[in-house]
């Protein structure tokens, strides 16, 4: 097998004992066990946990980045924003296993410098999506004129963190259809209507 597909085979069963167990119990021996292989074969392929970890935070940027790709394929405009937000919520279990995994990783990475980097990093790069994504929708006279991309893309990954984060942790979270619903309002907000006015807008500054 070649070295780069041992290496996912390695992450992906460190992603199952990460969800099933959590970050603190997750050891090179646990993830081995997982496999039904040594220590041995894991240490092969990453040399310590924290690199694992880190192999493992940039799975979850690629996959948050296909999650928004497939989920903006057919549709366009506002919509299309609206499509790739949705992408970070929890909808399936494939993406309620990649948010514990994120989960997991922010908590590790408190305190520890290069890790909180390293998050730092692949935030930004999901950033700079929306950005690109809220420009081109200015750009088409869907977005308000006065609407910052930058600003804008900030809150909205705030919002989407903020409900995926809700749905682990409250007893009566909002359903999927609710959060999708929080999403579209704030959307709603940032357009230019039909008729060349504008809606009243989250962070309108006048």
């Amino acid at each position: 097998m070649p070295y780069q597909d041992r290496r996912l085979e390695v992450s992906e069963a460190a992603w199952q004992v990460i969800v099933r167990e959590g970050l603190d119990r997750t050891s090179m021996r646990a993830i081995a066990q997982e496999m039904g292989c040594t220590t041995g074969v894991v240490t092969h392929y990453f040399r310590d946990k924290q690199e694992l970890i880190l192999f493992a935070l940039n799975q979850v940027t690629e996959r948050l980045n296909t999650a928004i790709a497939q989920a903006s394929e057919s549709v366009s405009g506002a919509e299309r924003l609206v499509f790739m937000l949705s992408a970070f919520l929890p909808c399936d279990v494939e993406q309620k296993d990649t948010l514990r995994v994120w989960l997991a990783f922010l908590g590790y990475a408190v305190g520890r410098e290069n890790l909180m980097t390293e998050h730092q990093r692949s935030a930004t790069r999901l950033r700079a999506v929306l950005v690109n994504e809220l420009k081109t929708l200015q750009t088409a006279h869907l977005l308000r004129h006065d609407v910052d991309p930058t600003l804008e893309a900030n809150a909205l990954l705030a919002l989407v963190n903020g409900l995926s984060l809700d749905s682990l942790i409250q007893a009566n979270c909002l359903t999927i259809d609710q959060q999708k619903q929080a999403i579209q309002r704030y959307v709603d907000g940032l357009l230019i209507d039909k008729l060349g006015s504008t809606h009243a807008g989250c962070l309108n500054n006048g």
